[in-house]
């Protein structure tokens, strides 16, 4: 009868481990984000939506680069305004950030406004804008234009990675989409339409 030999683990066996950890987790997560109506884990679900023009696995999806965009929507309550919602998934090894929401094309008359909150999207890791601690990025327009049923084409900008530009559907913020908090209308445009002091003096006579 043949010896046993012990075997032992390699060294390198934990830290693969770990990361197929990290991975699978980062999989499920983006799973979960795409199969089930609910755009966060932290918070903010939705409900059973049968009826609807639009659910919310049929948000925008963008892989072409280092960032993944996962269900990129917004969602109105009045028209003219509403809250771009994302899941931002980083495919690099380093920490990166979103820095900015611009609108894409020349002459558009919605503006968009990145609030305080949570802009880092971690190596390997998602970063969901729907999430409590995430940051609000505003949405703002024309009556005409910020309306569910429209698309808005918008540029998601980053510290490193390269900017990734959609067009993303406006969804209304019916009993589906009730636990999304969207900025007041009046109070963005007020912040954002503020006169500067250089331009309320009058002008030398």
């Amino acid at each position: 009868m043949a010896p046993v030999v012990p075997t032992c683990p390699s060294p390198r066996l934990g830290r693969v481990n770990a990361t197929r950890t990290r991975r699978r987790t980062v999989a499920a997560a983006v799973a979960a984000l795409l199969a089930v109506p609910a755009l966060s884990a932290c918070g903010v679900s939705f409900g059973a939506a049968t009826d609807q023009p639009y659910q919310p696995g049929d948000g925008v999806i963008d892989r072409s680069g280092a960032i993944d965009v996962l269900n990129a929507l917004v969602v109105s309550a009045t028209p003219g305004s509403g809250r771009l919602v994302v899941g931002l998934v980083n495919n690099t090894d380093e920490d990166d950030e979103l820095t900015g929401v611009v609108a894409a094309g020349d002459g558009s008359p919605v503006t968009f406004e990145l609030g305080d909150g949570e802009t880092t999207i971690p190596a390997g890791e998602l970063l969901n804008l729907a999430g409590d601690d995430a940051a609000v990025v505003s949405v703002t327009g024309d009556e005409e234009s910020v309306l569910p049923g429209k698309f808005l084409r918008l540029t998601l900008q980053f510290q490193t990675a390269d900017d990734v530009t959609v067009n993303v559907p406006v969804l209304a913020q019916n009993e589906d989409y009730e636990d999304v908090e969207i900025p007041d209308a009046e109070a963005t445009a007020s912040a954002t339409d503020t006169p500067t002091e250089s331009s309320t003096e009058s002008p030398e006579e």
